[in-house]
């Protein structure tokens, strides 16, 4: 059985006589008398920008559907900073954010310590000595100073006089300038690292996009779970705050860890909230003051934020280790694994 075809089926598969490597490339390229480019014809090419227009419209709708499906089964989960409260709108964030749209708003806030310089071979921890290179004061005032000085670079460019207790939920608003001096004796060198021993350690507000706080004031009903002396504090304040406590992580932490002052208030001013991605945004600050911690043993600082839609609050806490003395306790090394843990954790930072 034969199968016969017409004269221009046969002239395509005609040989074409060999010109040479580049004649023959130019030619591949674009061959005037077919009228093709990279060996397809115009009508060809339309046919397999249709085809990959529709396939990859298919696969684009199978990952977008995918990716819907993931956000729906992470915003369920309760784990630290990975509890989502929805969609924003997508025109709001282009509009004030100016960032890339997106479909997550974290709803747990982190906070973050200062200094926190990491010791060879071990955990990030406070570790007081003049005897040993790593741990002197130096280092820490040094590591304490540098952080500052975001805070008072680019001062023109921030609100000098906020309105104490109002959010600035707008993007063209400039954000607060954040005060050095508020914090007395911490904001400035050698920050307690000299003798006599009073640490101080600056509790930071770690930057999240659009998380708008529900703070609690002295007429509202407090959690069970928040310590007696934040409590007396509420009650009697009329400021509007983030609050904040810290205290050892167990009781013999508690035991040990002596008193602690908080520079200027135990707690974050709302004005400062939201974060909408200003260029100049610092971050709300408070300055926790050891006044007599106890020598040469390592303890556990456990710093929990309040507000009423923070999910959990002590769930969701931020701790880190100071000791003071000639010598690193043996127990470092046995704490380390635990405490690297905990940083991975809680440790996020903007």
């Amino acid at each position: 059985m034969f199968i016969l075809h017409d004269e221009t089926y046969y002239e395509k598969r005609k040989p074409q006589p060999d010109l040479g490597p580049i004649k023959n490339f130019l030619k591949f390229i674009w061959n005037n008398e077919k009228k093709t480019l990279f060996d397809r014809t115009a009508k060809e090419w339309g046919e397999v920008t249709i085809f990959y227009f529709f396939f990859f419209g298919v696969l684009g709708s199978i990952f977008a559907l995918q990716m819907y499906l993931s956000l729906l089964y992470i915003k369920d989960l309760k784990k630290p900073f990975f509890t989502y409260s929805g969609l924003l709108n997508v025109r709001s964030l282009l509009d004030d954010l100016r960032i890339l749209p997106t479909s997550l708003v974290i709803e747990n806030p982190g906070i973050g310590y200062k200094p926190n310089i990491p010791l060879p071979l071990t955990s990030p921890i406070i570790w007081i000595s003049e005897t040993n290179k790593n741990a002197r004061s130096k280092r820490y005032v040094q590591a304490l100073t540098d952080f500052l000085k975001d805070y008072t670079t680019n001062s023109t460019q921030r609100e000098l006089k906020c309105s104490e207790g109002q959010l600035r939920p707008y993007s063209k608003l400039k954000p607060c300038f954040f005060d050095v001096k508020s914090l007395g004796t911490c904001g400035k060198a050698p920050y307690g690292y000299t003798i006599p021993i009073q640490p101080c350690v600056l509790i930071k507000f770690n930057k999240r996009l659009g998380w708008i706080p529900r703070y609690y004031n002295r007429s509202s009903v407090l959690p069970r779970t928040m310590p007696n002396f934040l409590k007396k504090i509420i009650k009697k304040s009329d400021k509007v705050y983030i609050w904040l406590s810290c205290n050892g992580a167990d009781n013999i932490d508690k035991e040990h860890i002596g008193k602690i002052e908080y520079i200027p208030n135990p707690g974050f001013p709302i004005e400062y909230f939201p974060f909408r991605g200003q260029k100049d945004y610092v971050s709300p600050v408070v300055a926790i003051k050891f006044k007599n911690l106890t020598p040469n043993r390592l303890l556990t600082v456990q710093c929990i934020v309040w507000s009423s839609n923070v999910i959990q609050p002590t769930s969701y806490y931020m701790d880190f280790q100071i000791i003071i003395g000639k010598k690193l306790s043996k127990m470092i090394g046995r704490t380390a694994d635990i405490v690297r843990n905990s940083l991975k954790l809680n440790a996020l930072q903007v």
